[in-house]
């Protein structure tokens, strides 16, 4: 990272960076995806050593250790192989020339409050963060957030969906964790599916642009940056993914208790209904969760969807209280698609 680069950061972090400035550091993140985990994984050690500590910190005097530091490298070819590693030695460098002799001053207690909120499969909340970013969150999640954002990022951690629709606070980047998926924003809204048990995170982008972020050898990459109208889905089991141009709006109907689904395997659709109805639905043949529906439910009932797939997908369904069998015994016709 070139000094200036990192000067900028710092007035950043500091909210002593000019317009000038701004747009300058604006268009260095953007110019690389290496920027960005740069600019994100600075300010995160910036924002540690501040949190957890109360000596003072002056960046600026341990930034010049640091370069000196680096500058006295006997093998530049090293660092060039190396490339993002310099983070590593640059946090090292940096909390031993803050702290110095000052680990006795570290308070547990210090660390920010948080609050969760918890939705049981079947309900839905829709509330405020305290920067005035709205969540919906879905059944069946879980969204941990500060009871105040006091930091530089606006911090949350999501297990399960939700649709944010975030204030924009260009000095405060907003950033939602699921696993080792981090979604990175100013301001916008979007979509996050990323319940753990399904090991998949899928983002969608209403308004604004986004950068999908993955953990690779313990540090932040960017994966994909999303505009308007764009869908990226990860396999948190072997990192692969899909990247698709989708309806936001068809994608985020849930929070107006509609559904609509293109193409879409009983399976997902059945574990949509689950989480939105507080329901447990089984399949008596692994196959027919392979079934593909197109259909829109608009703020209907549970037997009210489940007719209408037992007649698009000639299927027959019975309950038994919370428990629903899918099964293919419908005597009613209608066309299987796999």
């Amino acid at each position: 990272m070139e000094d200036n680069s990192y000067k900028l950061i710092i007035a950043y972090f500091e909210k002593t960076i000019s317009d000038e400035g701004l747009n300058q550091l604006q268009e260095w993140i953007e110019a690389s995806p290496e920027h960005l985990s740069q600019f994100s994984e600075t300010i995160q050690i910036l924002e540690a050593s501040k949190s957890y500590f109360k000596q003072q910190v002056y960046p600026e005097k341990a930034w010049s250790k640091i370069h000196a530091h680096i500058s006295r490298e006997d093998l530049p070819q090293l660092a060039k192989r190396q490339g993002r590693k310099w983070i590593s030695y640059a946090a090292a460098c940096l909390i031993c020339c803050i702290l110095g002799t000052a680990l006795y001053q570290y308070r547990p207690g210090s660390s920010e409050i948080y609050q969760t909120v918890s939705n049981r499969n079947g309900q839905q909340a829709r509330f405020t963060l305290p920067d005035s970013s709205v969540v919906y969150l879905g059944g069946g999640s879980t969204l941990k957030y500060p009871k105040n954002f006091n930091g530089k990022i606006r911090n949350v951690d999501l297990d399960g969906e939700a649709f944010f629709d975030v204030v924009h606070q260009s000095a405060h980047p907003f950033t939602v964790n699921t696993g080792d998926i981090t979604t990175v924003v100013l301001g916008t809204s979007f979509n996050i599916k990323a319940y753990d048990t399904e090991h998949k995170v899928a983002v969608t982008v209403k308004t604004g642009k986004v950068a999908v972020m993955a953990k690779h050898n313990g540090q932040d990459q960017v994966i994909k940056y999303l505009l308007p109208d764009d869908q990226i889905s990860i396999n948190t089991q072997n990192g692969l993914y899909t990247f698709s141009e989708i309806s936001a709006n068809d994608v985020v109907s849930w929070i107006n208790h509609d559904f609509i689904f293109y193409n879409t395997s009983l399976e997902d659709i059945a574990t949509a209904l689950e989480h939105h109805y507080g329901i447990a639905i089984e399949f008596t043949d692994p196959d027919l969760s392979k079934v593909r529906l197109t259909a829109k439910f608009k703020n209907i009932t549970l037997t009210e969807a489940m007719e209408n797939i037992s007649i698009l997908s000639g299927l027959a369904f019975t309950q038994n209280g919370n428990h629903l069998y899918i099964s293919n015994n419908n005597q009613k016709g209608g066309k299987i698609m796999k």
